[in-house]
């Protein structure tokens, strides 16, 4: 089996780094809701409650409920864990594996590809299609800033799980 030339090590290396930056958004962002998870179950309420509506006139979904606000952190918190843990085994296997053969190397990077993956899906359900399709964040202007952080993570979190993903 021949060993990785420079150029080739040099890109593995920033490969494994990315995936470890992802699994520390993820664990980042994890302790952050954990920490103040008043302030996520009233981000998810003020996002439910579509206050971009003027009294009365929201849809009949509008709501305050704890349950749904609850459902919303639980997906959330999900949302960070699942990917923080997939990306941080994918750049484990990627070092065990970084002077191994290109094959041997493709496969070690599965887990890190899923976490992004899974991150990215994440940021675009909650954020996108739960949001500001269903509960219209655009409507907001505070909760629009909150949709525009997550299109730049979701969108360079992408981006790194597509470069990860591609052969050398």
């Amino acid at each position: 089996m021949a060993r990785p030339d420079g150029g080739t090590t040099i890109i593995r290396f920033t490969k494994i780094v990315l995936a470890g930056l992802v699994a520390l958004w993820g664990l980042f962002g994890l302790a952050g809701n954990l920490l103040k998870l008043d302030a996520a179950f009233a981000m998810v309420r003020a996002t439910t409650s579509m206050p971009g509506f003027e009294p009365g006139t929201a849809p009949p979904w509008a709501t305050d409920s704890a349950l749904i606000a609850g459902l919303g952190v639980a997906l959330i918190v999900l949302g960070k864990l699942l990917p923080a843990v997939l990306c941080s085994i994918g750049a484990l296997r990627m070092t065990s594996a970084r002077n191994q053969a290109p094959e041997d190397w493709q496969r070690s990077k599965s887990l890190a590809i899923a976490g992004c993956g899974l991150a990215a899906a994440g940021l675009f359900l909650g954020w996108t299609v739960i949001g500001e399709f269903i509960f219209m964040m655009f409507r907001d202007p505070g909760l629009v800033q909150a949709a525009d952080a997550a299109f730049r993570y979701g969108g360079f979190i992408l981006l790194i799980g597509i470069f990860i993903a591609q052969r050398e």
